[in-house]
């Protein structure tokens, strides 16, 4: 699954505003702030109330590939 554009411009919006982008927690928490519920959601497994790390991971991966 391809990272959406809006996801990737949050996580750099999230780590320019000093969240930490190994920690899951410290980007929601800082996306929880702005408002972006729908966006947090994405990460989430369908169906269910499990956080999918491993899709976050690949979206900090994404975004740090679209950035060279």
């Amino acid at each position: 699954m391809e990272t959406p554009e809006q996801i990737i411009t949050l996580l750099r919006k999230a780590e320019k505003h000093g969240a930490d982008l190994k920690s899951p927690k410290s980007v929601v928490s800082y996306w929880l702030t702005l408002g972006e519920k729908e966006n947090i959601l994405w990460f989430y497994k369908p169906g269910t109330i499990e956080f999918d790390f491993d899709k976050y991971e690949q979206a900090v991966k994404d975004m740090k590939a679209v950035g060279e």
